[in-house]
């Protein structure tokens, strides 16, 4: 017998937080997309350890201030 253990990453958000996202992210999307920007952080943390905490929660760093995100703003908007 296999017990289906399925790890969860439980935080405490805001109600204007919880509100936007329920309003801005198609549903059954979230976990996708938290999925992906956690891989995305833990790529991060081993490529530069923890100097990328630091940075994201000093607000010194951004998602918008990644290179690709902007790319891929700008190719979204050309189509």
């Amino acid at each position: 017998m296999s017990i289906d253990y399925r790890p969860r990453l439980s935080i405490e958000i805001t109600e204007e937080q919880h509100l936007a996202l329920g309003r801005l992210i198609p549903w059954g999307a979230k976990n996708e997309l938290f999925r992906v920007i956690i891989d995305d952080v833990i790529t991060l943390l081993e490529k530069h350890g923890a100097l990328i905490i630091a940075a994201i929660l000093t607000k010194q760093l951004t998602v918008g201030d990644l290179p690709t995100v902007k790319e891929a703003i700008n190719v979204d908007s050309k189509i």
